[in-house]
C-alpha cells in the first residue's frame, strides 16, 4: 500500500494549481498596476482568486483532507482499514470533483480576463 490513492493525488494537484493560479493572477494584476492600468474591477478579480484559493477550495476539500489524515495513519497501523478509507476517499472525490473543476476553471477565466486587460493596454 505504498501508492498514494488517486483522490490524494488530485487533492495535491488542485491545491498546487490554485496556489500557482493565484500567484499568476497576482503577477498579472501587479503588471497592470505598474502600467497604471489597474481598475477596481482588477481588484475584484484578485480578491475573487484569493477567496477561491484560501477559502473555497479548502472548504470543499476539508472532508477529503480529514479522510486523508485517517488514511495516512491507517496505511501504517491498520492496512485493511486503510483500504476501506481509500474507498471513502474515492466517493468523496467524486462528490466534490465538479465543484473543484469549476473553481479551477474560474481562476483560469480570471487570469484570461487580466491577460486581456494587459493586451488592451499595449
Amino acid at each position: 500500500m505504498s501508492d498514494i490513492p488517486k483522490p490524494l493525488a488530485r487533492l495535491d494537484e488542485v491545491e498546487r494549481a490554485t496556489i500557482i493560479g493565484h500567484e499568476t493572477i497576482y503577477e498579472l494584476k501587479s503588471a497592470l498596476v505598474s502600467k497604471d492600468r489597474a481598475s477596481p474591477a482588477t481588484d475584484v478579480l484578485l480578491t475573487e482568486s484569493a477567496r477561491i484559493t484560501l477559502h473555497e477550495v479548502p472548504a470543499v476539500t476539508e472532508p477529503l483532507r480529514r479522510l486523508a489524515a485517517v488514511w495516512r495513519e491507517q496505511r501504517i497501523l491498520a492496512p485493511d482499514d486503510a483500504r476501506e478509507t481509500e474507498s471513502k476517499l474515492d466517493v468523496e472525490l467524486e462528490r466534490v470533483e465538479s465543484r473543484l473543476s469549476a473553481l479551477l476553471e474560474r481562476q483560469a477565466q480570471i487570469a484570461a480576463e487580466l491577460r486581456a486587460a494587459q493586451q488592451r493596454g499595449r
